[in-house]
């Protein structure tokens, strides 16, 4: 099994806990969560600020396209480094009220068609290379439960910002929730400046 197998069956592990706000466990929006889906995949920050002020909820999922899609969700996968409207779009909703754990709606299933399913924002951030999305998140008040597989990956990509945020965020640098541990990844990479930046928060090989 590949490490990034593995990880994504950590991660699957880890978002099986149960959620405790409204529009964390795919619940369903109404008209202004429609809008809120639509703004954002157009890429519209002005109308995704005005209705997030609105009370618009970017985690409550709403139709798009025949599938329900939370807004929160879509900013996710819309977000590109070299468009910095759709990381504003990703920090607003964050401000208001996203989720930094979770975000839902409807995919591809394995057993055939589309069924509700959810993703994580920080490897989403570490996916998108984004150390701007992924401080945001791990400001946002609760500690990702994914934080070691996202370092682990990180160091992995050679993502030095994204790796000083984590750590300096909190993440434990020995935290083996992925397939091996974050110093082990940076040697396996060759990666010295990496190596040595982890040693210096407290890195072993073998916690």
């Amino acid at each position: 099994m590949s490490r990034r197998a593995g990880a994504m069956l950590v991660l699957a592990a880890a978002l099986t806990s149960p959620c405790c706000r409204p529009g964390e466990n795919g619940q369903r929006g109404g008209d202004l969560e429609r809008q809120l889906v639509e703004a954002t995949v157009a890429g519209d920050l002005a109308q995704v600020q005005k209705l997030l002020s609105a009370g618009a909820d970017p985690n409550k999922m709403a139709p798009f396209e025949g599938h329900d899609q939370s807004p929160w969700k879509m900013a996710l996968n819309k977000a590109k480094l070299k468009r910095p409207d759709t990381i504003a779009i990703v920090k607003a909703m964050i401000k208001s009220g996203a989720n930094p754990e979770v975000a839902w709606g409807e995919a591809p299933s394995v057993r055939g068609g589309f069924s509700v399913q959810q993703q994580s924002p920080l490897l989403d951030a570490v996916s998108i290379g984004s150390a701007e999305i992924a401080r945001a998140l791990i400001e946002a008040g609760r500690h990702p439960s994914v934080g070691g597989v996202a370092l682990e990956l990180a160091v992995e990509n050679g993502q030095v910002d994204i790796v000083h945020v984590l750590v300096e965020g909190g993440v434990d640098v020995n935290n083996r929730s992925g397939a091996t541990t974050a110093l082990v990844a940076a040697v396996n990479a060759r990666n010295v400046e990496l190596m040595k930046y982890l040693e210096e928060h407290g890195a072993r090989e073998k916690p």
